[in-house]
């Protein structure tokens, strides 16, 4: 599934603010407490706001963008939070806040009737071993419209290789139809749809065929897959989790995957 423009700039919380009364930029730390053989970290708060203010009989109310990402001791695990983040190691949270505010302030200038514009992105840390980090991002974003958007992204990283994870590395290609075809079993299973029931009529799926989305990551007992709203279902539905245990899959994963689980088996939750 494609995100907007809009996720680049704050890509990726899903509760929005409430009415904003400062025209100030803010940045907030707090210290956060992994197990001690991992990276630590402190998470970094920012927000911005328009000077533009949109003023109605009850409320006067302003664009904003904020943030909030944890910020290791590590130059390598921040450039990967900062890419995850923001879709560029090279763009800063300033700027990316400063690209979203002025569109805005460009709109307000133009439009008889502005409504605010908000956009938030969350990374929170997911699971941390001394050789994994996951991150999930939890992305809102709304320029008008019946309702925003919202997703939530997982990106994962290995601390020792100092490289992204992707499903290749999970599961080895020449697999992943077998993992396709033990997770559309749970699929089934979780949605309550019969064995060769049609996923056409109630779902998104391109020709009615099971796929997998690319949003994973690792848990100690099992694979979650997400898909974002949009993606398989109608806006209402929300997204959709799908866990499939490593116990049927186990034949499956790379010895990166076996070693990083078994680290996840013994660590306690962030």
């Amino acid at each position: 599934m494609k995100l907007s423009k809009l996720y680049v700039y704050g890509l990726t919380g899903i509760l929005l603010m409430g009415a904003c009364q400062l025209n100030t930029d803010k940045g907030e730390t707090q210290a956060e407490k992994p197990a001690a053989d991992t990276l630590a970290y402190v998470y970094e708060d920012y927000i911005k706001y328009s000077e533009n203010l949109i003023k109605t009989s009850e409320t006067t109310d302003t664009a904003f963008y904020a943030a909030s990402y944890p910020v290791f001791d590590d130059s390598s695990a921040n450039r990967f939070v900062q890419t995850a983040l923001l879709g560029d190691d090279s763009t800063t949270v300033e700027e990316a806040a400063s690209t979203f505010i002025g569109e805005f302030d460009r709109f307000y200038t133009s439009d008889p009737y502005p409504r605010i514009w908000t956009s938030e992105s969350h990374a929170k840390v997911y699971r941390i071993t001394p050789s994994y980090l996951a991150l999930a991002i939890h992305a809102s974003s709304y320029t008008g419209g019946a309702h925003g958007n919202y997703a939530t992204i997982f990106k994962q990283y290995d601390l020792q290789a100092n490289e992204w994870l992707t499903l290749d590395d999970v599961v080895t290609p020449s697999f992943q139809n077998e993992l396709t075809a033990v997770a559309e079993r749970y699929f089934r299973a979780q949605e309550n749809l019969g064995i060769s029931q049609s996923l056409e009529d109630a779902y998104f799926f391109d020709g009615g065929q099971f796929s997998l989305p690319d949003n994973f990551v690792l848990e100690a007992d099992s694979m979650l897959f997400l898909y974002t709203i949009y993606e398989i279902k109608p806006y209402v539905n929300g997204e959709t989790e799908l866990r499939v245990p490593y116990a049927d899959i186990e034949r499956l994963l790379t010895d990166r995957a076996k070693r990083i689980i078994a680290e996840l088996k013994t660590r306690i939750e962030p």
